[in-house]
């Protein structure tokens, strides 16, 4: 194979991937694609990135969500209950 047939089925499989990721990602989370959503998100996640939150933080998410997040084990799992909460509200 030539170097150009190999560098075109590289790009087709880096776009390939990356739209597979983009539907996978809208039909996890379907209100991604909201302003007001992914406002929610990222106020949380900068509000607890120094490790303290504040208190209107904590009011603003509903107790089971809370809860879920709290128990999480790893970062990983906090973000996914973080956006499971805002994004499909």
């Amino acid at each position: 194979m030539s170097r150009r047939k190999i560098k075109i089925n590289k790009l087709i499989n880096i776009l390939f991937f990356l739209t597979g990721f983009s539907i996978g990602i809208f039909l996890i989370w379907p209100g991604i694609l909201k302003s007001d959503n992914r406002k929610c998100f990222y106020k949380i996640i900068q509000d607890g990135s120094d490790g303290k939150v504040s208190m209107g933080t904590i009011l603003s998410i509903d107790p089971n969500s809370l809860v879920k997040i709290n128990n999480a084990k790893n970062t990983y799992g906090k973000v996914l209950r973080i956006g499971d909460y805002c994004f499909r509200k």
